[in-house]
Formats: structure tokens, sequence, C-alpha cells
């Protein structure tokens, strides 16, 4: 039992001392990160790394209403950005305040940005399966995985309607009802994926 305590203190110090909070000051507060924490506080509470593409890989991620905002706006003309920005941490924060649709929980908005582009649409999911459908325009592109039919982990395989082809990984934001991803295409394309009422609720009012 003595072997162990050095062991079991240094473990909570680290953890402790990892897991600091950013000080609420007035940029914090601006650009949504005042909850957030710093340092290597994700990897040992749980949260996951901020470290891409292993963050995909996690059960969950620290994501920043800024975070959301900056993926959503790529693309967007430089005069126009921080409008954007803004607009997507706005919405964020007033859609986090309502309550989830009865549906909620298994469904919502989807948005993949290729070439800053925003492919809009909705996902579904249950425990085993997930599939979701965006389009800008005439354009679509959709993915789904199944355990049922072989998929072995939870990756969405991607087609879109100019018959290229790839797959999509997605990851939960610390609260469990938002979140990102991204999607690679077999000729080289990478994009963003944002899902969740508050994430995507933005670009979804229009």
């Amino acid at each position: 039992m003595n072997a162990m305590l050095p062991v079991t203190l240094i473990a909570g110090l680290t953890v402790g001392g990892c897991c600091m909070r950013n000080d609420p000051d007035e940029f914090t507060r601006l650009i949504g990160t005042e909850r957030e924490t710093n340092g290597l506080c994700g990897i040992f509470s749980g949260w996951g790394t901020l470290e891409e593409p292993e963050r995909f890989e996690a059960a969950y991620t620290p994501v920043s209403p800024a975070d959301y905002g900056e993926r959503l706006c790529r693309g967007v003309e430089m005069e126009d950005y921080a409008t954007c920005i803004n607009r997507t941490v706005d919405y964020y924060r007033e859609a986090t305040r309502e309550p989830l649709p009865p549906d909620g929980s298994i469904s919502g908005p989807f948005a993949v940005v290729v070439d800053g582009r925003v492919y809009l649409g909705r996902y579904s999911s249950g425990p085993f399966h997930g599939d979701f459908r965006v389009a800008s325009g005439t354009d679509w592109c959709r993915g789904s995985y199944n355990a049922f039919t072989g998929s072995t982990q939870a990756v969405f395989d991607v087609v879109c309607d100019d018959g290229r082809r790839g797959t999509a990984d997605i990851v939960l934001d610390r609260e469990g009802r938002n979140g990102i991803g991204q999607v690679i295409l077999d000729d080289g394309t990478r994009g963003d994926i944002l899902f969740g009422h508050a994430a995507v609720a933005a670009k979804a009012a229009g």
C-alpha cells in the first residue's frame, strides 16, 4: 500500500497541475474560451487532445464557440470574417441555452466545409450506426457507417455526386450535444465537419 502512495500522489499532482482554466479576461470571453482548460488537462481528464487528427479518435474534445466559428467561416472574405465569427459565437451561445428538440440527441444539423464551400444537411445516429447527407446547391455528399454490415469503427464512408469517395471522422465536444470532424476525399481534398444544433445554428439560420 505504501509503495503505491508516491505514484498516486504524483498522478494527482499531474492532473491537478495540468487542469488549469484560462483566465476569464475580456479576450477569452470574446472568443468564447473562458471556460476552456489549457495544457494537458484534456488528456488526463478524458476530454481528449486538441492535436489533429488525434482529437478525432478521442471520445470527446474541447471545442470553443470560436473554434466552431473558425471552421464554419473558412473561405469567407476577409472583410466579412470577423462578422461571421461573431455571428457564429452569438448563435452558439443562444442555442446552448435552448432545450433540445425531442429527437435532438440522435439527429440534428450537419455541415461540411470543403474549399470554402458549405454543404448543409442533417445527420441521424444510433448505438451502432449513423448517417448524414449534405448539399450545396445541386451538389451533395452523404456518409454512413453500420456495425451490423461490417463497419469496425465509427468512421463514415463518404460518397459525393461527382464520384469522389472518402472517409469522415467526428468527435463530440465536452457538452456532448455538438461536435466537429474532418472529411478526407480520395483526390486529397480535406474538409471540416460541424454538427449539432448550436454548432451549425448560425449557418442554418442563413
